[in-house]
């Protein structure tokens, strides 16, 4: 996908991010000056201004500075102190005018001084304009960096060109692409596409924003280290004077948990189902199976050990043992019972499943080594074997049957792991994304239950499975176990 304005930190308009809390804005007019110097440096400049006027000739216009005392408004924080200056200024000016009459010049002084004061209360009124809009434009500033502020803390948000290319990309996106941000400005959104959604979606997503509309949805996007995850979106193009899309500013939510309980939901109807469809195969297959593969072995032992038949019926017999295990995974899987909790030496179990693999000619030549602590935990020893026997088994065919699948045991206090590793081919990511989903398998043959199975074992126990094919090759399987009850 081609959207790229993740970058995980809201930047202001000249491009940089904010940081943990707003980015400090432009002062107001008066912002850093102190009052209580500028009062003082008005009263004195007012008073020599005064003074100058009485000394000087009545016609020269010196009353006009008293605009300099005036414009101090811009300065001052009261945001009435232009209306006082203008006023005080005002009362000066004419109380001034009688004192002064060595001149014969009066109405030009008269024109002079109104003159002076029309100028003196223009002046007044522009600055008290000027610094309203300059406090209210600051509020404006600091309102909308609170804003990118709050949405940063909350919110997924990327901007994009409108090419795609990711020009912002805020610290939540970064968190969980796993990319930093250097990694991801310049590029567009192919390089957290998952592949899920197919061509089509994609399409509809840039011909609605494309157009100037809003578009809402979901979108399954592929962290760096490969995980997925989603979030409900919503793109919200920024038009300029034409109409036309100049920048695209996308804000996602994390969604993830919830998709997943949705499809755990999904799980557990359709687990519902197959139990009542487990229970009709159990009588009407499982049943007849065994009464099938009894008269067959009967059948067979009358027959002498040079029939070419009794190969065939031992054939049968096989493919019928085959059947009824694949109906016996069935029924585990769809009708599981409660764990029967004991105290389980881990290794020692791990060394008999061991033994049980390695007792298939197919894996007689395979070295399984069981390394680390030796403890003791809380499980039902049973469904704990039917895990590790799966888990095993898997590994020693991605080994092919040679070389040595690693067993580690590691434990600490709340919990114990157990990462069993080959040295075969490793897991593709799309695959990797469906190992736990019922009766889906990379094998030939293979009913896709075994690792269902096992992760409703494990997590019955409180437990968890987690599955990696790390670079160097092979794939590390690592149950987590609670190492003591609840």
């Amino acid at each position: 996908m081609r959207l790229s304005g993740h970058r995980d930190s809201i930047e202001p308009l000249n491009g940089d991010p904010i940081k943990d809390r707003a980015t400090p804005l432009p002062p107001a007019p008066g912002a850093g000056w102190d009052d209580r110097r500028l009062i003082p440096i008005a009263v004195a400049v007012t008073s020599a201004i005064f003074l100058a006027d009485l000394a000087l000739p009545l016609g020269v216009g010196i009353s006009a500075l008293y605009g300099i005392v005036v414009l101090l408004g811009l300065f001052v924080r009261r945001p009435y102190f232009p209306l006082w200056a203008a006023a005080i200024a005002t009362v000066l000016t004419i109380l001034d005018f009688p004192l002064s009459t060595r001149t014969e010049m009066v109405w030009f002084a008269v024109a002079n001084r109104v003159l002076t004061l029309v100028g003196i209360w223009v002046t007044a009124w522009l600055v008290i304009s000027y610094a309203t809009a300059g406090r209210a434009l600051n509020k404006s500033l600091k309102d909308l960096a609170d804003t990118n502020f709050a949405l940063n803390q909350a919110a997924i948000v990327a901007v994009t060109d409108v090419k795609g290319r990711i020009q912002v990309a805020n610290d939540k996106f970064c968190e969980i692409s796993k990319y930093s941000r250097d990694e991801l400005l310049g590029q567009d959104h192919r390089i957290i596409n998952s592949g899920y959604h197919p061509k089509e979606f994609i399409h509809d997503l840039w011909q609605t924003i494309g157009q100037g509309r809003i578009w809402r949805g979901e979108l399954r996007n592929r962290a760096k280290d490969g995980s997925i995850y989603w979030v409900d979106t919503t793109i919200v193009p920024f038009l300029d004077d034409r109409g036309k899309p100049y920048q695209y500013m996308a804000i996602r939510y994390d969604i993830t948990e919830r998709k997943k309980s949705e499809a755990r939901l999904r799980e557990q109807t359709a687990l519902a189902r197959l139990g009542e469809m487990a229970a009709v195969v159990a009588h009407e297959v499982k049943n007849p199976l065994a009464g099938i593969r009894g008269a067959l072995q009967v059948i067979g032992g009358r027959m002498s050990d040079s029939s070419r038949d009794r190969a065939i019926l031992g054939e049968v017999v096989t493919r019928l043992d085959s059947l009824n295990n694949i109906v016996q995974d069935l029924l585990v899987f769809a009708r599981p019972r409660d764990p029967r909790i004991t105290d389980v030496p881990l290794a020692d179990l791990l060394e008999s499943t061991a033994a049980l693999v390695r007792k298939d000619p197919a894996y007689a030549p395979l070295d399984i080594a069981i390394r680390g602590d030796r403890p003791t935990i809380p499980a039902d020893p049973e469904q704990l074997q039917t895990v590790f026997l799966n888990l095993l088994l898997n590994a020693a065919q991605a080994a092919g049957g040679t070389g040595q699948v690693e067993v580690d045991v590691t434990c600490s206090a709340e919990d114990c792991r157990v990462a069993i590793r080959d040295n075969g081919p490793g897991i593709p990511a799309e695959a990797r994304e469906r190992l736990f989903e019922p009766f889906f398998t990379t094998k030939h043959r293979g009913t896709g239950l075994g690792l269902p199975t096992a992760l409703g074992v494990v997590e019955r126990h409180k437990g968890s499975i987690d599955v990696d094919s790390p670079p160097e090759g092979g794939t590390v399987v690592t149950v987590t176990l609670p190492a003591g009850r609840a």
